[in-house]
C-alpha cells in the first residue's frame, strides 16, 4: 500500500491514516486547487473531515487556494458551494451503482454488484462518504433534497426486483424504501464509529437482507454464502 503523507491531513483535525484506502491526501484529491472542481472538491472534504456546521469557507480557500473574492465571483455562500459540490459527487455515484447493477446476470447479482460498489467507496472515500451520508442532513435544503432524490432513484432500481422470477407478493414499493434506508443507516453507523474502512465486511449480511425481503427465507440463506464468497474477493 502507498503510504499517506503524514502533513497531509494536520490542519482537519483528524489523524491521518496509514493507507490510502482509508482516505486521500489532499494534494491526490485536489490536484487542480484553484478551479472550480477543485474548489468542490475541497468544499466535500472539508465537510466530511470537520462535520457541515463547523467547516469554514475559509477552511475550503486555504485548501483549494482560491481567494474569497474568487469564491463570491463563484457561489453566493457555503450552502451554495455545498450544494452543487452535493449534487456532482451525489450524481457520479448514483451513476455508478446504477452502472454496477445491471452486470448481474440476476436481480441479486446485480444488487450485490452495486451495493458491492457503493461499500467499497465508502471504505476508499470516507472523508466524501461522510460529506454525502451523514453531514447533509446538516446542510439540509438544496443538498438534502438532491439526497432525497437520489434515494428515490435508487428505491425505484432495487424495486425492479418485485419483478423478478421468484419474488414475494407481499413485497411492495415500500420495501425498497426499507431496503435503501437500512443500508445508508447501517453504512452511517460504520461511518460514525470510525470503521469506514471495514465497511465491505458488511455486504453479506446487507445482501441478505435485500433478498429475504424480496424472495424469503431459503434464498436469503442462499445469498449469505453467495455475498460472503463475493467479499473475499477473487480467489489467488
Amino acid at each position: 500500500m502507498v503510504e499517506v503523507p503524514k502533513y497531509g491531513l494536520k490542519y482537519l483535525d483528524v489523524e491521518p491514516p496509514t493507507t490510502l484506502r482509508a482516505v486521500r491526501s489532499w494534494d491526490e484529491a485536489i490536484p487542480e486547487r484553484d478551479s472550480d472542481q477543485g474548489v468542490l472538491e475541497a468544499m466535500l472534504l472539508t465537510v466530511g473531515a470537520r462535520g457541515y456546521d463547523r467547516a469554514t469557507v475559509q477552511e475550503v480557500l486555504d485548501r483549494s487556494g482560491v481567494s474569497r473574492e474568487q469564491f463570491n465571483r463563484r457561489f453566493e455562500s457555503k450552502e451554495a458551494c455545498f450544494a452543487r459540490a452535493y449534487e456532482g459527487a451525489a450524481d457520479r455515484l448514483c451513476r455508478d451503482l446504477l452502472a454496477a447493477g445491471p452486470s448481474g446476470e440476476s436481480w441479486r447479482d446485480g444488487f450485490r454488484a452495486a451495493l458491492a460498489e457503493l461499500l467499497r467507496t465508502v471504505a476508499e472515500q470516507p472523508l466524501l462518504a461522510k460529506a454525502l451520508l451523514i453531514e447533509v442532513r446538516a446542510a439540509r435544503g438544496e443538498a438534502w433534497a438532491k439526497h432525497q432524490q437520489v434515494v428515490e432513484r435508487l428505491a425505484g432500481a432495487v424495486d425492479a426486483a418485485r419483478a423478478a422470477p421468484g419474488a414475494t407478493p407481499s413485497a411492495t414499493p415500500l420495501t425498497a424504501q426499507f431496503v435503501v434506508g437500512a443500508i445508508e443507516e447501517s453504512i452511517c453507523v460504520e461511518i460514525g464509529a470510525g470503521r469506514a474502512a471495514r465497511v465491505e465486511r458488511l455486504l453479506p449480511a446487507l445482501a441478505h437482507l435485500a433478498v429475504l425481503s424480496y424472495f424469503g427465507e431459503d434464498e436469503a440463506w442462499l445469498e449469505l454464502g453467495s455475498a460472503r464468497t463475493a467479499s473475499l474477493g477473487p480467489a489467488g
